[in-house]
């Protein structure tokens, strides 16, 4: 896993000024963009899928590689949800979530919990009807072992 770095914001040079900034976020919120972004997302959504597809292929190859699982899960947390699969980026976050307690609790994380998400990724990405076959059901479960995992770690003496 990556060790964090804060860079403070002031150090990033700026691209436009402040008033084009707020013009550009006045028209990234207009209707009219939503509407494009949304009619891309549509039309480019099942190249979209494709790409996630490969993601979660790299994700099951990488078995064992705790940075590389940690890489492609974070992809795939950013990454699924654009491509219409919602399930699949929720317990991609979750992973992700996951990854970053047991790093700040200086603790390994659990094979059969990696496993699990990976597996749940897995079925979700490739469901055909993601919405009626991977519920938040599951997300909710990943989400109740995950907390019973980090409780139980934090408990120990």
């Amino acid at each position: 896993m990556r060790k964090k770095q804060v860079i403070p914001p002031d150090d990033y040079p700026q691209m436009v000024s402040k008033s084009d900034a707020a013009k550009m976020a006045r028209t990234l919120r207009s209707p009219e963009a939503a509407a494009r972004g949304a009619h891309a997302i549509r039309s480019h959504g099942p190249k979209l899928r494709l790409a996630v597809h490969d993601y979660v292929r790299e994700l099951e190859n990488a078995a064992g590689d705790l940075r590389l699982v940690f890489e492609k899960a974070h992809e795939l947390r950013g990454f699924a949800e654009t491509a219409g699969l919602r399930a699949t980026g929720r317990i991609a976050g979750g992973l992700c979530r996951y990854f970053d307690e047991m790093e700040n609790l200086r603790a390994q994380p659990d094979k059969a919990v990696i496993a699990l998400h990976v597996s749940a990724l897995a079925r979700a990405a490739r469901a055909k009807d993601e919405a009626g076959r991977m519920s938040d059901a599951v997300v909710k479960e990943l989400a109740a072992l995950v907390a019973h995992k980090l409780a139980e770690i934090k408990a120990a003496p």
